[in-house]
């Protein structure tokens, strides 16, 4: 273990002096530029375990500039970074402000990207079916006229922006409208499958992320990456995680699943554009309701496996009834591109919630079950016991990682699975 303090030469050696006058002729330019030893002795340090394929630690209180203490020695060390942070707040940020900055004082061109989840961009193929469909004007008729208003603000601000992504917005659109032009990554049939898949936001922030040096994406994402075996972010030789405190719990919870009565009500929403058969909606929609009810009797307690016999029961009902809606989605023939992509986004959704209720539902060896939330919101999650082994194998042993926060417990490598021998630790105050 490696630990530096200010003024120490822990990792000084000639790659990490260049670092350090870089990170001297970057803060230089800030309009309030000061002498951070801290900051100095964080990059030194990272740049040594980047050239030795070590993973780092780095304890930086307030006040140390570690963004500008990670992404100089990230940079420069010529490798493909991703930069996970804990809030879009501070995805936000990066992209903003920290990575413009230091593209234009660094001396070192590289090329950056923002990545979100699909639902934090605004899809063309929803705003096309609100507008011009029969089947969309009569979903905007049960609308609230102030909800219609935001929706037809947003389509005309798709028609000028470059990057469809909502937090770019001027106005705050509610979860309403923002709700009607949007889909979540549980429905969208992906580009080749949809006819606005080329001009896709979601899309082309993803292939602007596959040529980019330094991704900024949210450890939420960054976990449903791990999940799916590094199936939606480009390969990267480092990642870089932010406010590393909170890894734990977002990763656990990524990894794992949800059900809550909000699912069900998502998909009745979706049969309801597509299905005209108000049992079979109507079905799924009380499903919500019987979710809430179970669950709620259940709140803020971890479940014995297997579950009791009236949330086993709830979750099969519902499965059936989700079992009934796939019947009859699977029964429509349409040549009507609208139509389609309605089809397939309910089609999809459906499975998704399916084979969320059959993990749950099957052999639960190494997780733990338990219901959290509020008694409107209750969700069933199921979660790792151990995040570890999940991402030893996502990560680890993967890539090099950097991980930095104000406060680290010295308890947070063993429970992320990180091996000891292969992390320098360091704390620069």
């Amino acid at each position: 273990m490696t630990v530096g303090q200010p003024g120490s030469d822990a990792g000084s050696d000639a790659g990490s002096d260049q670092v350090v006058r870089a990170l001297a002729t970057v803060t230089a330019a800030l309009p309030a530029a000061e002498d951070r030893p801290g900051q100095r002795a964080m990059a030194a340090s990272i740049a040594a375990a980047l050239r030795h394929s070590r993973h780092a630690i780095v304890q930086a209180g307030t006040g140390t500039g570690k963004t500008m203490g990670y992404l100089v020695p990230a940079v420069l060390a010529g490798k493909r970074i991703v930069v996970a942070t804990a809030t879009k707040a501070l995805q936000d940020q990066l992209a903003s402000k920290d990575l413009p900055f230091l593209d234009e004082h660094l001396g070192h061109p590289f090329q950056w990207a923002v990545l979100k989840g699909r639902s934090n961009y605004l899809c063309l193929q929803r705003v096309r079916e609100l507008q011009d469909s029969q089947e969309g004007q009569l979903e905007l008729q049960d609308v609230a006229a102030t909800t219609k208003a935001e929706i037809k603000r947003l389509a005309a601000w798709g028609a000028t922006t470059a990057t469809g992504d909502l937090a770019e917005l001027t106005w705050a659109p509610t979860d309403a409208a923002q709700r009607a032009v949007t889909v979540s990554s549980d429905e969208c049939p992906g580009a080749t499958k949809c006819p606005l898949g080329e001009p896709c936001f979601a899309e082309r922030a993803r292939q602007r992320a596959a040529v980019a040096d330094v991704v900024v994406v949210n450890m939420h994402l960054y976990g449903l990456d791990v999940a799916s075996g590094g199936a939606i972010l480009p390969e990267h030789d480092v990642l870089i995680i932010d406010e590393a405190h909170q890894l734990e719990d977002i990763m656990s919870d990524t990894v794992g699943l949800q059900i809550g009565p909000g699912r069900f009500v998502t998909l009745a929403a979706a049969l309801r554009r597509i299905l005209d058969d108000p049992v079979i909606v109507g079905g799924v929609a009380e499903s919500a309701q019987v979710m809430r009810d179970v669950l709620g009797s259940f709140l803020g307690q971890r479940l014995p496996v297997p579950f009791p016999v009236a949330l086993q029961d709830a979750l099969v009902r519902s499965r059936g009834r989700i079992e009934a809606a796939q019947s009859a989605l699977r029964a429509i023939d349409t040549a009507v591109d609208d139509a389609k992509q309605r089809k397939l986004r309910a089609q999809q959704l459906a499975t998704r919630v399916q084979e969320h209720i059959d993990l749950s539902l099957g052999s639960l060896d190494g997780y733990v079950a338990f219901v959290s939330g509020g008694p409107e919101h209750p969700r069933l999650e199921v979660a790792p016991l151990d995040v570890g082994p999940v991402l030893e194998r996502g990560i680890w042993s993967r890539r090099t990682a950097v991980l930095t926060s104000a406060t680290i417990p010295s308890s947070l490598a063993s429970r992320i699975g990180l091996d000891p021998a292969t992390v320098d630790t360091i704390d620069v105050g």
